[in-house]
Parts: C-alpha cells; sequence; structure tokens
C-alpha cells in the first residue's frame, strides 16, 4: 500500500498501512473472524499463494493460532474442519468480502467457487466452539 490522499493532505505510507490495518480489526472488535478470540493478525481469505490480494475485502483479522493454522489452504476447506465452524461466523466473512468487493467495483469476487462456500446447513457441522 502506497501513500494515500485524504481531501488535501498527504498521508505517508506507514501511517495509510496502520489505518488501513486498524479499520479492519475495528470493524471486527479484534476478534478473530474464524474462532472469535482476540485477533492480532490479518488473514488473507484468499491466499497470496493462490492470487488473493491485500485489499481490504480479502482480508479479515485472525489469531495467531488460526492464521498459522490455516496458512494458505482455501479458507473453506480448512475452516469446515475445524472444531470452532461456525455459521454465523461464516455467513459474517462472506458478508464482509461481499459488501467490501462491492464498495471496491473494480476488483472481483467472482472467482471463488460456490461449492466452496458453506452450505447454511447447521446439522452439516460441529457445534460452534472456540480454539483454546
Amino acid at each position: 500500500m502506497d501513500h494515500a490522499i485524504q481531501e488535501a493532505e498527504l498521508i505517508p505510507k506507514r501511517a495509510s498501512k496502520q489505518r488501513f490495518r486498524h479499520s479492519i480489526f475495528e470493524a471486527w472488535g479484534h476478534n478473530c473472524a474464524y474462532c472469535g478470540n482476540y485477533a492480532d493478525t490479518l488473514d488473507h481469505v484468499v491466499p497470496r499463494l493462490n492470487g488473493g490480494l491485500t485489499v481490504k475485502y480479502n482480508l479479515v483479522p485472525a489469531c495467531k493460532r488460526c492464521n498459522g493454522n490455516k496458512g494458505h489452504q482455501p479458507v473453506w476447506a480448512w475452516w469446515t474442519q475445524q472444531k470452532y465452524w461456525s455459521i454465523p461466523r461464516a455467513l459474517r466473512v462472506l458478508a464482509w468480502v461481499r459488501r467490501q468487493a462491492s464498495q471496491n467495483a473494480e476488483h472481483s469476487w467472482a472467482h471463488l467457487p460456490p461449492e466452496r462456500l458453506p452450505s447454511g446447513n447447521p446439522s452439516e457441522h460441529s457445534p460452534a466452539t472456540n480454539c483454546q
């Protein structure tokens, strides 16, 4: 992320990056998008290795444990196998990426295959519990 211009003020790269990261953590209450614990890192929902961009709609707060465990795996393949899988959190992640992507029309979220989306049927998934 380079410099940003806000109104008539040039914001240095470092400050711009801090504001960008802070806005994501604030939007999620500093909670991990995956398990709900305190988040201290940002995770690329679609990993950079798989073509994911470092843009707001592709970043969610994550605790170090979730971020490290997920690595560059596809988010739904990894997350649905975790004991803390949660339909409400999954729907929030989907809403986040779609809302952010729609606000950034030049980017597309269309590359996410439908088979990777959660089914929405709670009986197909384990109960939501926090990772410890």
